[in-house]
């Protein structure tokens, strides 16, 4: 999609590989993006999982403190995963095991692009079960302006090498 100035930028899905918890260093650092994030995909959205009137138009968003439309932080939260996927798809990853200490810093809005940066900061062995262990991530998503608008802390249960 385009406006007489602006193309929408998007991921595409990343290559499909295989990194054990052994495989992965601390310290270790990634970024995606940009991706721009839609009018019409900030309501799509709310209209099904978050119908608040701030995020289904911008007339109910002028209504709040945020003086337009925004959008949901769980979209926020689906579009960080969107950026997660288009840096690489691990096949050892057997599920997130916590998400913590989510923020949203500032509100997310039409025609913002946001990047994705993700820093390793630990990993430990399984203590109960010893085929797989956990990796920690901190997590920052930040526009096109440089601000930080959300932030986490997500700890991810990978398979060790067999």
């Amino acid at each position: 999609m385009t406006t007489a100035d602006t193309v929408k930028k998007d991921v595409e899905p990343g290559p499909v590989v295989e990194k054990f918890l052994e495989d992965i260093e601390v310290g270790r650092y990634r970024s995606a993006g940009p991706i721009t994030v839609t009018a019409e995909e900030i309501v799509s959205f709310a209209e099904r999982y978050d119908p608040l009137p701030m995020h289904i138009s911008d007339e109910g968003g002028q209504e709040t403190v945020h003086d337009s439309l925004i959008a949901s932080g769980v979209l926020t939260i689906a579009l960080k995963q969107r950026l997660i996927m288009s840096v690489e798809r691990n096949k050892a990853i057997i599920g997130a095991a916590r998400i913590e200490d989510q923020n949203f810093l500032k509100p997310v809005r039409a025609g913002d692009e946001l990047t994705m940066h993700q820093t390793c900061t630990g990993k430990r062995k399984s203590k109960t079960r010893q085929d797989r262990g956990l990796i920690f991530w901190e997590f920052e998503i930040r526009n096109q302006h440089g601000d930080a608008v959300f932030s986490s802390r997500d700890a991810i249960m990978l398979r060790r090498r067999p």
